[in-house]
């Protein structure tokens, strides 16, 4: 089954990033948005990237624009109509908050 994970804490302040990363299997997609958009320079991503490449985790262009966040590879960023697709493609979603 497939899960749409959406994380909207940093993991600077929060757990949630690492109990969905402990739940992620290489089928699902994290969504990172809100505050969470700060996780892209938390260790926890650069180690789940390179245990799991084939695991999509994709950022909210506009969340990350506004809190001066910088879009590495292979995190893609996408737009609210992206994200409403997701949901629509995925079995389950799981809100982190």
């Amino acid at each position: 089954m497939t899960t749409l994970h959406i994380v909207r804490k940093s993991a600077f302040s929060s757990n949630d990033l690492a109990q969905c990363l402990a739940l992620a299997t290489k089928a699902d997609t994290i969504v990172l948005l809100d505050d969470a958009c700060y996780n892209v320079n938390h260790p926890l991503i650069a180690k789940t990237l390179n245990e799991q490449p084939e695991l999509a985790i994709n950022i909210m262009q506009t969340h990350a624009q506004a809190r001066a966040v910088n879009i590495m590879n292979p995190i893609k960023a996408i737009l609210m109509e992206d994200l409403i697709k997701l949901t629509f493609t995925h079995k389950q979603v799981i809100t982190w908050q």
